[in-house]
């Protein structure tokens, strides 16, 4: 579900906090040691297998490779429902037993289940620390890191180009700028034409859009700041972010009052999958594949700079999931040998050849084969590229969720929907 299924997990994961204090940074964290000789069983849980279709095979083999170098370590993989994940995590965390490595997104999700898990950032063997990206974003804000990093997403937007045919557009020109993309939705709405597929009762959507532009405003200082946790949400820059998010609604880009009552999953993505709608705001090569099959003049567009972004080219992209270590673990070292091996070179070289799972690892050789592939995976593979999402608290996207459609149908103000959301910031810090 790449992207996205980090936004789907915000609400989720909002009962899955094990409770308790901030983090000492670096008083438990772990290190890479070697791996005892003595057998030893790992429980993990995981929802990625079922993410992806040839899932369980493909892990399958990921297994099968790092018993090769640790046959001593036998992997209970357990593929678990993404609906009902993060309760049984948090359910964990409270009887202190269950799994030994877990699936989990970083940043201040992470610090959600930060009595749960284990400080990574001494643990990364030093030939997979030289080759992952988006580390430093995956940093929650007690100076520790819960997770590693593993797959690899970026928000862009998945365009039907037929249909700006149709109103006499070109996609890649209109969406160039930002008055185009404005100009482009204006001209599809004035033809009958969606110009984004879009719902609001979920919340998500607008969550996805604040994370694409705010993106554009950070520059290196300010995104250190907010994954820092120094950044407060009433910064005029979140502002500027929804500004833009409205600015789009009032050029007729998302619908109108019609997508009030839709949310983006699934019922945006159904109307752009029958070909509805000119663009759908994507995170996942996995759906733009999955589009391709029916939409032929399908391509993978970026989101034009906003006029205050501070970059050139930059889409909103990061570590898609990772994985963390139990602290009540009986066996930290075996469980952070097959963390290092889950994120390093030849794991995600299994997992991109079987399942075209994006790696976060620079040493894997992806061969682009399909036309989605190497539409969408240069726009990822951007090094001007960074993101804030995993920085963003989860009480704060439970109150954006919330108020998604009433912000966007008008029924909220901008000062309504900041004051609540601000609120939310500052009692999560």
């Amino acid at each position: 579900m790449a992207g996205l299924a980090a936004v789907a997990a915000a609400t989720i994961a909002l009962t899955g906090c094990a409770g308790g204090g901030g983090g000492d940074k670096k008083s438990d964290a772990l290190t890479f040691t070697e791996v005892p000789k003595d057998k030893v069983t790992l429980k993990v849980w995981s929802f990625l297998p079922g993410n992806y279709e040839g899932g369980d095979e493909a892990y399958k083999e990921v297994i099968a490779a790092f018993n090769k170098q640790y046959p001593q370590v036998t992997i209970d993989l357990t593929d678990m429902p993404y609906g009902t994940y993060w309760d049984q995590l948090r359910n964990s965390g409270v009887s202190r037993s269950g799994p030994d490595v877990v699936t989990m997104y970083g940043g201040a999700q992470a610090y959600s289940y930060r009595n749960s898990l284990y400080p990574m950032q001494d643990a990364m063997a030093p030939e997979v620390k030289k080759d992952l990206r988006y580390i430093d974003e995956n940093y929650s804000k007690d100076g520790n890191l819960y997770m590693l990093p593993a797959g690899a997403y970026g928000y862009a937007l998945i365009t039907n180009q037929s249909l700006f045919e149709k109103a006499g557009l070109d996609a890649n020109e209109s969406l160039a700028t930002w008055d185009g993309l404005l100009n482009a939705c204006t001209v599809l709405s004035d033809k009958g034409i969606p110009a984004i597929a879009s719902g609001w009762q979920d919340g998500y959507q607008l969550e996805a859009l604040l994370y694409m532009i705010s993106s554009q405003l950070m520059d290196t200082e300010t995104l250190a700041k907010w994954t820092g946790g120094k950044l407060a949400f009433n910064d005029p820059l979140f502002r500027t972010a929804i500004d833009r998010v409205l600015e789009m609604n009032k050029a007729g880009c998302f619908g109108g009052e019609e997508s009030l009552g839709k949310a983006m999953y699934n019922d945006a993505f159904d109307q752009f999958d029958a070909g509805k709608a000119a663009m759908s705001v994507g995170g996942g090569l996995d759906r733009a594949e999955k589009d391709y099959k029916t939409i032929p003049s399908l391509t993978v567009i970026p989101l034009p700079q906003v006029p205050e972004s501070k970059h050139k080219t930059l889409i909103d992209a990061g570590a898609d999931a990772g994985w963390g270590v139990t602290k009540w673990t009986k066996s930290p070292a075996a469980a952070n040998a097959f963390v290092n091996f889950l994120v390093g070179p030849e794991a995600q070289q299994i997992l991109w050849e079987k399942i075209h799972a994006i790696p976060n690892n620079n040493a894997v050789d992806m061969k682009l084969t399909t036309p989605m592939q190497k539409a969408y995976i240069p726009l990822i593979m951007n090094p001007e590229n960074h993101t804030g999402f995993s920085s963003f608290p989860l009480e704060l996207l439970a109150v954006v969720e919330r108020n998604a459609a009433p912000l966007i149908g008008g029924k909220m103000t901008e000062d309504e929907f900041f004051d609540q959301a601000n609120r939310a910031y500052e009692k999560n810090s």
